[in-house]
């Protein structure tokens, strides 16, 4: 009989404990599985939503825009934007490219006036590169053939009491310090995410902002959204070298530079992640010693005889730590099918959490299938079975034989 078979039987001699056992290292497993899905599906969606907020995987812009405050709207603006946008979708790893101006100013609706924070954009290229059109909740995004269309958040609508078809005027102070105004018509208004943002967003075309603003062919920045899987810095250093004879001074950022929530927020979950696991670890490897000890104390006469017989001490302990590789291999197999079913439950059940800090809106529950987060919950759960049985089986086996055998 091999040692394997051997380690098997003793594993189930004594069912009840070796259930309790493996329930443990099962559902330790599958906690830790299925919090690493969540990670990591939290993670790839505020990727995505981040780069499809408008700031795409790459970012061009005056290079002083990336280290000082403008005077005045556009005074770092890029000149010629029609020619850099052109040059930037000509490359084959570009999927769209999306001008943009960003500005402030004021929007009147009868006797209201309320501040905003405008976005002049590319309709077209904003519905493909960006989330934004998708959250219009009344009307449309900037339809073709209204000029002088806006969108507005709901929170600003609100504020100014206005509608779809309502006449808006905008007010802005242009490069130079003058105050210019033009008349536009809301054509959607969008339920945006964020509470402060949904207060104050206003989007209209380049074209009437360029008008506003008495800036023809000027543009903020230039987004850039690449083709899936992106390499960005093998990107951005071609595409950057490709408009260095534009005489202007460019520069490129990648959009995790640009959104340091990201950053907070994935060393947050790191964390909270880690203090989990650990948790978890200490849990699973208590519970292990405890039933091993159990184990080994009903076993201390075998444990005598074996050692009257010529076994070595090694060998005694190398028998109690292959049951615990054995069992804790076949519970992180049923964790794992626990793990498999219990997210496939959850991603169908359409459940939608609540809003995080900030937001107006939650977002369905969903549980990525990420198999690191298997392979280290695997690694976690036989490493600390493999070690809570080995020091209990060592004490055992290091005692003296007429001890062991008088036990009772």
């Amino acid at each position: 009989m091999n040692r394997l078979t051997l380690a098997w039987r003793n594993v189930t001699r004594n069912r009840r404990r070796s259930i309790l056992t493996g329930g443990i290292v099962v559902f330790g497993f599958a906690a830790f599985a299925l919090a690493g899905g969540f990670m990591a599906q939290s993670f790839e969606g505020l990727r995505l939503s981040s780069i499809r907020s408008g700031l795409g995987h790459l970012q061009f812009a005056d290079a002083r825009a990336f280290r000082e405050s403008e005077d005045a709207t556009l005074a770092f603006g890029l000149q010629d934007a029609a020619t850099l946008t052109e040059r930037l979708a000509a490359d084959p790893s570009v999927a769209v490219v999306m001008p943009r101006i960003e500005f402030v100013g004021l929007a009147s609706a009868g006797r209201r006036s309320v501040p905003f924070l405008g976005l002049g954009v590319d309709p077209a290229a904003e519905t493909r590169g960006s989330d934004i059109p998708a959250t219009v909740t009344a009307g449309s995004w900037l339809p073709a053939g209204e000029a002088r269309a806006v969108v507005l958040g709901a929170g600003l609508a609100q504020t100014l009491n206005t509608r779809v078809g309502g006449v808006l005027t905008l007010l802005s102070t242009t490069p130079e310090g003058t105050l210019n105004a033009v008349d536009a018509v809301v054509s959607g208004i969008a339920d945006i995410r964020l509470k402060e943002l949904n207060d104050r967003y206003l989007a209209t075309r380049l074209t009437l902002v360029q008008e506003l603003l008495d800036a023809p062919g000027v543009v903020s920045k230039i987004s850039v959204l690449l083709r899936e899987p992106a390499a960005e810095d093998e990107v951005a250093a071609r595409l950057l070298a490709g408009l260095s004879d534009s005489g202007q001074q460019l520069a490129v950022k990648r959009w995790e530079e640009l959104a340091p929530f990201y950053g907070q927020v994935r060393m947050l979950y790191l964390g909270i992640f880690g203090f989990m696991g650990l948790v978890l670890l200490v849990v699973v490897f208590l519970a292990t010693v405890n039933a091993t000890l159990m184990s080994v104390t009903e076993r201390t006469r075998e444990i005598g005889t074996l050692r009257a017989l010529g076994a070595r001490p090694r060998v005694i302990v190398s028998g109690f730590v292959v049951e615990g590789l054995l069992l804790a291999a076949s519970a992180c197999l049923a964790g794992s099918l626990l793990a498999l079913i219990v997210s496939a439950v959850l991603n169908a059940s359409g459940i939608v959490l609540p809003p995080p800090p900030g937001a107006t809106r939650g977002f369905p529950i969903h549980v990525q299938f990420f198999p690191a987060a298997y392979l280290g919950a695997a690694f976690i759960m036989i490493a600390s079975v493999t070690a809570a049985s080995y020091f209990p089986a060592r004490r055992a086996a290091r005692a003296p034989i007429v001890e062991a055998l008088a036990h009772v």
